[in-house]
């Protein structure tokens, strides 16, 4: 065996030696280009696919191989030694490898590479056929470095065609969600936890288990695949963990303590975590008797008991063979015959199973069973919610570059006479394969607002027809883009931003912001801030006073007195009377999502500076007193009436209507429905959120100021910190028994705790006993000390939390 020090330089160099990264034939093609070549101009797309109706397809991927291979000194001396020995041997030819070039680029750029590379954003949704990335040298003399990187940059269709395939059962779980009346959409509800990867075992390789992993996190929350996450701290920037997973059982360790012992083995796994999420697996010998008289049996009240008054606990049944829809229907069926009395119905009249227990199918799942199995529970009269897929090879390695036809093909070179030759490829035996001319743009297509229709491209007409085709304009079939070719696009409008120069890194894409780029609506990123997800962590007595100190703000009526209250929030005694607010900041994460918040009043919002701001300028709106009335921004979006119409306000964190708005308005949100204390029953439901609740049955102020020194409300509202955006916040002196809202929290006194409060998704009463920072996934409940995990790592247990009362 070779020394440990020999073996890891060894095997660093193999991996490392840029010069070793191509096919063999690329080695040749210096000698090949026409006499006098000194540019080289490539591109990359994807020329359709073979799976019907994927039509697009989600980029990711390209940074890994820029920053892993490409960046910086990549050409040395010993590298350039090892490749020409190695080539040597292999063509049995000393002159096929191209010495020469390379050794120029280590004398005259010092081993970095003279090319330059565009591409899309990372994230980005683009319809098939459209231009993704561009290449070209920088230097004449290395105009046969460009097409030399194809194979290493064309590696790229593995993380965006495994990042599309999950995005792809992402919009098949998210549609029928809704379909099924499962409207809570905040993490860990919604479609965030609803796939989790299972593929790390099943993949080729562990850099394929790395990037295959990382890229269906950019659509999803839950992975077993570890790699992945120590990959995007690597790669992308995130500074903790992108996924999630929970302790799970296998077979062995349920089959090892024998056929006779199996109740005990899954009581055993009930013990060992008592709380918070735990999966196992059922069908070591009789599935359907496992869920009937185990769970459902013997071990139901245990199950049941996971859930108190301080703690909350989820079983997760996992069966993993037999037919998929036939098997989850089928125990479905017996989990909601056991568990009758904990079964709600959603809107749509779908039963869901108390938050107790819920099921994972995680053999057999894909892009197609998982849609097979969801219409079957929508049919059946289940929700989607019930259920969670865990899916491995089919996830991460049951795909090619075929899957979306990708190609990277010359399109243009720049001879030394200044002659600029468009290249393509034309072949008369298929003509999907024909290539764009010259250089490319990718804009959108509202760009284009003159030309000819003899513009627009046209392919070959037949065996004698024109080569190449004609036109230059390759819309899309969505109409929503356009490839302009033949160097004819605006530079100042390319969507391809410029990600790597002369062995620099340009552009270093956040993990963060690729996520909300590739999110869908309603999905688990779009209203989580990056200042939020990607800041450090500390603790929360000196974060608070930080920000304390950088706003100015005093706690309780102290200066620079350590205090637990939330960053970004302030006492709302010392908050100025704001006529007009100012609209969220461009950066905001609601931009997308949120009508503009001018001319509001009787509100909080997040104005520029990241305070709380409050004005309260509405009829009826209690004044402000002494006492902390606090928002954890951004947490609003509201629209008044203007000149007469209905305007509605749309946003997934929070919606409500200020104090006055005629009821035909209206407010809209996925998220929020409050009415005050009193209120007719419009907002009655537990957890459910209505689509529209007429204004006046809105609270008459967001946030009631508190009275004496007592705070009406503490509020934190971002989705990755509480299980449910939504929630109402009743002022203070509110009784047991009053008609308060109550859709997923109501702000009552702890001694209303649990009887009129049940829902332990949210709790903050107007009490500065909660005057604490509520960590991503936990809740804090008044009056009792403790806190209670709600982080779901693969199975969405917010679905159903807060939906029944006692």
């Amino acid at each position: 065996l070779q020394p440990k020090a020999k073996m890891e330089k060894h095997i660093d160099s193999w991996m490392d030696n840029l010069l070793l990264l191509s096919d063999s034939y690329k080695v040749s093609h210096w000698r090949q280009y026409p006499a006098g070549t000194q540019y080289v101009y490539s591109y990359f797309e994807s020329r359709g696919c073979d799976r019907e109706g994927w039509n697009e397809v989600c980029f990711f991927g390209l940074q890994y191989f820029v920053k892993r291979y490409l960046v910086g000194t990549v050409v040395t001396r010993e590298k350039i030694e090892q490749a020409a020995k190695l080539y040597e041997d292999h063509f049995s030819d000393a002159d096929m490898f191209y010495r020469e070039g390379w050794e120029y680029i280590l004398d005259k750029h010092g081993g970095k590479l003279p090319i330059k590379i565009k591409a899309v954003p990372e994230g980005m949704v683009v319809p098939n056929k459209a231009v993704l990335m561009t290449v070209v040298n920088t230097d004449p003399e290395c105009f046969w470095l460009t097409n030399f990187l194809e194979t290493l940059l064309v590696q790229v269709w593995y993380p965006m065609t495994v990042c599309t395939n999950s995005r792809q059962q992402k919009l098949s779980i998210s549609r029928y969600l809704a379909e099924t009346g499962c409207d809570d959409w905040a993490p860990p509800a919604g479609s965030g936890y609803k796939l989790h990867d299972f593929g790390f075992r099943g993949v080729s390789s562990v850099e394929s288990a790395a990037l295959g992993g990382l890229s269906h996190l950019v659509n999803f929350l839950g992975s077993d695949t570890v790699i992945a996450l120590v990959a995007a701290q690597e790669y992308y920037g995130a500074r903790k963990a992108v996924g999630h997973s929970i302790p799970a059982s296998e077979h062995s360790t349920i089959t090892s303590w024998g056929t006779d012992g199996e109740l005990d083995a899954m009581r055993n796994m009930l013990e060992q975590y008592p709380q918070g999420l735990v999966a196992c697996v059922s069908d070591s010998f009789d599935v359907f008797k496992a869920c009937r008289d185990y769970w459902g049996g013997a071990l139901k009240e245990k199950i049941k008991g996971r859930i108190s008054e301080n703690s909350f606990g989820q079983l997760v049944v996992r069966p993993d063979s037999g037919d998929p829809e036939e098997t989850c229907v089928s125990i479905m069926r017996i989990l909601l015959q056991q568990f009758a009395e904990g079964v709600t119905i959603t809107p749509t009249g779908h039963k869901l199973l108390p938050p107790c227990i819920r099921l994972i199918q995680g053999d057999g799942v894909d892009w197609e069973s998982i849609p097979k199995i969801l219409q079957r529970f929508k049919e059946e009269g289940f929700a989607a919610a019930n259920i969670t897929f865990g899916s491995g090879g089919s996830l991460l390695q049951k795909l090619n570059r075929d899957t979306f036809k990708v190609a990277f093909k010359c399109s243009e070179v720049v001879l030394g006479n200044g002659e600029s030759r468009e290249v393509f490829k034309d072949p008369i035996t298929d003509s999907g394969k024909a290539s764009k001319k010259g250089r490319l743009t990718l804009q959108l297509a509202s760009d284009i607002t003159s030309y000819a229709p003899e513009d627009i491209y046209m392919p070959r007409q037949g065996d004698d027809g024109v080569k190449g085709g004609t036109g230059y304009l390759h819309f899309t079939p969505d109409g929503k883009y356009v490839t302009v070719a033949s160097n004819k696009g605006d530079p100042d409008k390319d969507l391809m931003v410029d990600i790597f120069e002369n062995g620099e890194l340009l552009q270093d894409w956040k993990f963060s912001e690729i996520r909300r780029r590739a999110d869908l609506q309603n999905g688990p990123f779009l209203s989580v801030p990056e200042e939020e997800e990607e800041a450090e962590e500390k603790p929360a007595e000196e974060e608070v006073v930080v920000e304390a100190k950088a706003n100015g703000v005093q706690a309780n009526g102290v200066p620079s007195q350590p205090s637990t209250q939330p960053l970004g929030s302030a006492p709302a005694g010392q908050m100025p009377h704001i006529p007009k607010l100012q609209p969220f900041p461009a950066s905001s994460a609601f931009r997308s999502t949120s009508v503009p918040a001018s001319n509001m009043q009787a509100v909080i919002l997040q104005s520029p500076g990241g305070a709380a701001r409050m004005a309260a300028a509405g009829q009826g709106v209690p004044a402000q007193a002494p006492g902390q009335c606090q928002v954890r921004v951004p947490s609003y979006v509201a629209a008044p009436p203007q000149d007469g119409a209905a305007p509605k306000a749309r946003g997934p964190s929070f919606v409500a209507a200020p104090p006055g708005v005629a009821q035909a308005s209206g407010v809209r949100g996925p998220s929020f429905v409050a009415a005050p204390p009193g209120a007719a029953p419009q907002a009655s439901s537990p957890s459910r959120v209505p689509s529209r609740v007429p204004a006046p049955n809105s609270p008459t102020a967001l946030y009631y100021p508190g009275q004496g020194s007592q705070p009406a409300a503490i509020v934190r509202s971002l989705p990755q910190q509480v299980n449910r955006p939504s929630f109402v916040a009743a002022p203070p002196g509110v009784v047991a028994g009053s008609a308060t809202a109550r859709p997923s929290f109501v702000g009552a006194q702890p001694g209303a705790y649990p009887q009129q409060a049940m829902s332990p998704v949210m709790m903050y009463s107007p009490s500065p006993s909660l005057q604490g920072t509520v960590r991503p996934g936990v809740v804090r409940i008044p009056g009792l000390g403790q806190t209670m995990p709600q982080r779901s790592a693969s199975v969405g247990v917010g679905m159903g939390l807060g939906q029944r009362m006692a």
